[in-house]
C-alpha cells in the first residue's frame, strides 16, 4: 500500500511539474514573459500554489531548451534573442529540414502525407485565442510530422530541441507579419514535393521559405 501511495504521489508531482512547465513555456513563447525578464521561483510558487521544487524543475527543463538562462548569483531569466540567435536558428533549421526532407522523401507514406495536409488546412480567428493556439500547435505538428517520417530518431530529437527554441520566432513571425497564407502556401509546396517524390522541388522550397523567414525577422 505504501508503495502504491508513493507511485500515486510521484505521478501527481510529475503532472504538476508538467502543468507548470507548459504554462511558463507558453508565456515565454508568446512573449508574455519578455526576453531578458528575471524569473522569480517564489512568484511562480505562489501563483501555482506549490512549493519551489516543481517550479525549479520546470524552469530547469526550459533551460535545457535554451528558453531560460541561469546567471550565477542572480538566478534564471528568459533567454534573450539576438540577431546572431535569429541567424543561427534559421541556418540550423535549413540544415536539419533539408536532411529530414530528403530522408522523409524515401520513407513517408501516403497516409502520413495526408496527415500533414490536414495540419495545413487548420485555420484561426484572431478573436478566438484557442483557435490561435490550435493553429500554432498544428504548425509544430506539421514540421515534426515530416521529421518523424525521416525515421531517424537522433535527428528527430535534435530537430525537436531546435524547434522548441525556434517557437518564439515562429510566434513573432505569425503575430507581426500576417503570414497565414504564406505558411499555408509554403507547407503545400512541401507536401506536393513529398507526393511527387521531387527532391529538388522540396529543397528549393525549404531554402526559399527559410531565407524569407529570416529576412522578415531581421527586417530586411
Amino acid at each position: 500500500m505504501a508503495s502504491e501511495n508513493a507511485k500515486t504521489s510521484d505521478r501527481k508531482q510529475l503532472s504538476l511539474r508538467q502543468k507548470i512547465y507548459k504554462e511558463i513555456k507558453k508565456e515565454i513563447i508568446t512573449c508574455q514573459l519578455e526576453p531578458g525578464l528575471m524569473l522569480s521561483e517564489s512568484t511562480f510558487a505562489e501563483r501555482f500554489n506549490v512549493s519551489k521544487t516543481p517550479v525549479r524543475e520546470a524552469i530547469t527543463s526550459l533551460e535545457h531548451e535554451n528558453l531560460v538562462t541561469y546567471i550565477p548569483n542572480k538566478g534564471f531569466h528568459v533567454t534573450n534573442i539576438s540577431v546572431k540567435d535569429i541567424q543561427e536558428i534559421f541556418e540550423a533549421r535549413l540544415f536539419f529540414e533539408s536532411i529530414l526532407f530528403e530522408l522523409a522523401l524515401k520513407n513517408i507514406t501516403p497516409p502520413e502525407i495526408s496527415k500533414l495536409e490536414e495540419y495545413n488546412n487548420i485555420r484561426y480567428d484572431w478573436k478566438d485565442l484557442p483557435s490561435i493556439d490550435r493553429y500554432l500547435q498544428a504548425n509544430i505538428e506539421f514540421h515534426m510530422g515530416f521529421a518523424k517520417a525521416a525515421h531517424n530518431s537522433r535527428l528527430y530529437r535534435l530537430f525537436e530541441m531546435l524547434l522548441n527554441e525556434a517557437q518564439r520566432l515562429i510566434y513573432m513571425d505569425f503575430k507581426e507579419n500576417n503570414v497565414l497564407e504564406t505558411w499555408h502556401i509554403s507547407h503545400k509546396r512541401f507536401t506536393d514535393a513529398l507526393r511527387e517524390r521531387d527532391a529538388e522541388k522540396g529543397l528549393i522550397a525549404i531554402r526559399e521559405v527559410t531565407e524569407n523567414g529570416k529576412r522578415r525577422m531581421l527586417g530586411y
